[in-house]
């Protein structure tokens, strides 16, 4: 707990000197145990949030293309060179998942899900280990058959319009034109980004 100094400190010759009133000494020990809360059961409340704190980094979105299922892959650019030759640039932006990225993103929206709940949108109904999304595959690196690809500004840049926006619809024309399934066309959760084989 912090205390205030005495009003007067030694110097090197032994005689006190006077310092101002007011000012605060705080020891190490004593800021930490001001800002941590007392008792046991108190301390193992904070250790639970700082551990919920560090889980909840987002595990890296896998951008390369070599760990996609060949066919589904092959199909997939076809498409982007399609809308490309449209004039509808879009990126590949994520394909392949780990079940720790796909644990991750089912989290959002579902503050009591474990291991990665936390407050926001539901962005996925695929839990990442009793129900599978199609980004992980058989869940090793090029068995992914899911990506989502995002159109691009034209200075390059990716950008994420409404669903309504007909940039959508033209990239679910393109990749069911490959044989691939569009997530703009799902019945129940439009996910304009996602397309997969099934």
């Amino acid at each position: 707990m912090a205390t205030r100094t005495s009003a007067r400190k030694k110097t090197a010759g032994g005689a006190r000197k006077s310092e101002p009133r007011g000012r605060r000494k705080v020891s190490r020990k004593s800021a930490t145990s001001a800002r941590a809360p007392r008792g046991a059961a108190s301390r193992a409340a904070a250790i639970d949030v700082v551990f919920k704190g560090l889980i909840a980094i987002e595990p890296p979105i896998n951008r390369n293309p070599d760990h996609l299922d060949p066919t589904f892959r092959a199909k997939l650019e076809a498409a982007l060179a399609d809308l490309a030759a449209q004039g509808s640039s879009f990126k590949f932006v994520e394909g392949f998942r780990t079940v720790e990225r796909q644990q991750w993103l089912f989290g959002s929206g579902r503050p009591n899900a474990v291991p990665f709940g936390r407050a926001g949108s539901i962005v996925t109904f695929k839990d990442g280990v009793q129900n599978l999304s199609n980004h992980q595959g058989n869940g090793t690196a090029g068995s992914g058959k899911a990506a989502d690809c995002y159109p691009l500004k034209p200075d390059g840049r990716v950008h994420i319009p409404p669903s309504s926006d007909p940039v959508w619809r033209r990239y679910a024309d393109a990749v069911i034109r490959q044989g691939l399934t569009a997530g703009l066309n799902f019945p129940n959760f439009k996910d304009s980004p996602h397309c997969e084989l099934r």
